[in-house]
């Protein structure tokens, strides 16, 4: 098979992935509009506890739903892209979450800045990568490492070092200088 082929074969699952989550989410927000319905035409008469007990219904949309509802936009759109990731939560984000959301509120952005911005969010050790998906660090720092010493000892140049030392840089000098008289 073709790289072309695999490349084919994995954006069709990844597309039906997709198309699968929003057909979910689409009945979860139908119910909810039943519901509402239902409650907008019931007599105003009745309470609650005297009503007849309705089945539940439970409804947990998407993770891009979650987020927008989430995250508001202050004008820092590096804070922003890090209250989206952290929204996601366990989940994590995809750099396309991130820009669904980012096109969603209308925030104009340049072609790369996603991939930028999670990368250095990533080096600033506020998000973590992990298969493709970004996930928000916890905010309490990790424990230090103990170490058995507080430094390591300096290393020292015995008496017998430090002469060699001196006696080769003399004779570089030297050198020089008699290089200096022959080229005079």
């Amino acid at each position: 098979m073709s790289q072309f082929t695999n490349y084919l074969k994995t954006r069709v699952r990844e597309l039906t992935t997709t198309i699968d989550a929003q057909k979910t989410e689409l009945a979860a927000y139908e119910q909810l509009l039943g519901i509402e319905l239902a409650k907008e035409s019931k007599p105003a008469e009745k309470s609650p506890s005297e009503s007849a007990p309705q089945a539940k219904v439970i409804f947990t949309p998407t993770a891009p739903t979650v987020a927008l509802a989430n995250v508001s936009y202050t004008g820092n759109k590096t804070t922003l892209m890090a209250d989206i990731v952290r929204s996601f939560g366990k989940a994590g984000a995809s750099p396309k979450d991130v820009d669904r959301i980012l096109t969603e509120k209308k925030i104009e952005r340049s072609q790369n800045l996603v991939y930028n911005t999670l990368s250095y969010l990533v080096g600033q050790k506020k998000l973590q990568r992990k298969d493709g998906r970004y996930f928000s660090v916890g905010t309490t720092p990790a424990p230090a490492k103990a170490s058995k010493s507080a430094a390591p000892a300096k290393r020292r140049i015995s008496p017998e070092g430090i002469k060699r030392i001196r006696e080769a840089v003399k004779k570089r000098w030297a050198a020089k200088r008699a290089a200096e008289r022959a080229s005079a």
